[in-house]
């Protein structure tokens, strides 16, 4: 028996060397399946140096791909560790997701693989985002420690592969995650060869993982795969009905909390996963642990995001950069709002102080001078519209609909309370200078009649807005001027 071959897992580069060593099935072009080249297969395979290998790879079509990806798959089954070439295709998968041939390091890892990230170093407080070079070194450990019993599984996956024994591979499945399930509950972190104490978060929540995911990947994958899920008109109402949830609340109620996180990274808006289980959120009575870590890393994400956006001249930005940030505001101002009220964080929940919560200086991730450059651009795109040449006016008629749903509540995320802030002085400048510009186009006799008209009514958008600033009456009577 042999000990796994130890290969580079990603980010290598093939070198000619590295390719010599993979076999290279060449069948005659006229063999080769309609849509796919075996010359083209071939250059991947026998490419002389990195350039030459990215534009032979870069050259296959989705087909060549995914057969590219298969045929070096099951070699990585067979040799126990991945050829260089599949590294340097992982691009055009990511991209392409084929079908793909789990290897045993691969289905030993299979139920972290939502968790798993390319980053180097562990990310403070998140500890289910897992580096794969946490699990490689974890891997090769157990590869050290159990050579014997890794490549009797590898045969006996080999055999169930060739003869599509879907029975077998789910066997060989089991008993190697039970394998890495016991090795990483029962073994130091500094046990393991490269890695350190600040890993040893993410090796705590991988052992839990891997000791509890039979309990909970079964209603994962039901929700996934359930159509009435996705049929539902609510998100709210699939999650309850179709996650199957109490069925890990009842058996195991201390681990529900693990299996929230799963359907967070799972679901556009986390909000309502909370909305759809507030027997478990209304009755916490701490506001730590996993699930709390989870909703702050979120919004200090989103506000980060917003940050970097405002942070670049707007007006220079590509429309879709600026949908993205209407995108994420929302976002942001929907779980900070719904976070907000949960019990926990009430100001006066039984005559007792309110719980500390980590969400009340998220905004501080935003520099303030972001709202000015916003409003800026906000006006600046409503000038466009009202007086800019058509190319211009085409831009800001799309944007403006969103910019002016999005702002007020950019705007709402900075409010303090306090007449003098910030977000106060902006929205009043906001208010004012937008009815004013729209009032002063309104009257401009120079235009047609019929284009005053419909650039008035594309500015509309802009008028509601102010209603939300205080300026009702004000507005009522520019948007009843602006329909005529």
């Amino acid at each position: 028996m042999h000990s796994p071959k130890q290969g580079p897992r990603s980010g290598s580069t093939a070198t000619t060397a590295a390719t010599a060593t993979i076999p290279a099935p060449a069948p005659a072009e006229a063999d080769a399946p309609a849509g796919i080249s075996a010359a083209r297969l071939n250059a991947c395979r026998t490419a002389a140096g990195a350039a030459a290998l990215q534009r032979a790879i870069r050259a296959l079509t989705p087909e060549e791909v995914a057969k590219l990806a298969r045929s070096l798959e099951f070699e990585a089954v067979i040799e126990g560790a991945p050829p260089d070439l599949l590294a340097a295709l992982r691009p055009r998968l990511r991209q392409l997701r084929p079908p793909r041939l789990p290897s045993l390091e691969r289905r030993c890892w299979a139920p972290l693989q939502r968790f798993l990230s390319d980053r180097e170093a562990p990310e403070p407080g998140a500890p289910w985002i897992v580096p794969r070079r946490v699990v490689v070194r974890l891997w090769d450990e157990i590869a050290r420690r159990h050579p014997e019993l890794l490549d009797q599984l590898r045969r006996r996956l080999v055999v169930a592969l060739f003869d599509d024994d879907a029975a077998g591979q789910d066997e060989v499945s089991t008993q190697v995650g039970d394998l890495a399930a016991f090795f990483v509950n029962n073994t130091a972190v500094k046990a393991v060869p490269g890695l350190n104490e600040d890993d040893a978060p993410a090796v705590r929540f991988i052992a839990r993982v891997l000791k509890w995911h039979r309990l909970i990947m079964p209603n994962v994958r039901y929700y996934q795969q359930v159509a009435a899920a996705q049929a539902a008109r609510s998100q709210v109402d699939a999650l309850r009905l179709h996650t199957n949830w109490y069925t890990v609340y009842e058996r195991l109620d201390e681990q529900f909390d693990l299996y929230l996180i799963y359907l967070f990274e799972m679901t556009p808006s986390p909000a309502d996963v909370i909305d759809a289980f507030p027997f478990y959120f209304d009755t916490l009575e701490k506001a730590d642990g996993l699930v709390m870590d989870w909703l702050a890393y979120r919004c200090e994400r989103l506000a980060q995001g917003i940050a970097d956006i405002l942070a670049k001249p707007l007006r220079t930005l590509p429309s879709d950069t600026l949908f993205e940030l209407f995108l994420l505001v929302q976002q942001l101002a929907k779980l900070t709002e719904r976070i907000g009220r949960l019990p926990v964080f009430a100001r006066n929940r039984k005559g007792r102080p309110p719980a500390a919560t980590p969400f009340d200086g998220v905004m501080r991730r935003v520099p303030g001078d972001g709202l000015d450059r916003a409003v800026d651009c906000f006006l600046d795109d409503l000038h466009d519209l009202l007086n800019g040449t058509p190319d211009r006016q085409e831009r800001s008629a799309r944007l403006l609909p969103r910019f002016a749903v999005a702002l007020p509540v950019l705007l709402g995320l900075f409010d303090t309370g306090d007449k003098a802030s910030r977000a106060a002085r902006a929205r009043f400048r906001l208010g004012e200078m937008t009815l004013e510009t729209v009032d002063r186009f309104s009257r401009n006799t120079t235009l047609a009649p019929q284009t005053r008209r419909d650039l008035g009514l594309k500015a509309l958008p802009a008028v509601e807005m102010c209603r939300r600033f205080g300026l009702s009456e004000d507005a009522e009577g520019l948007a009843r001027r602006l329909r005529r």
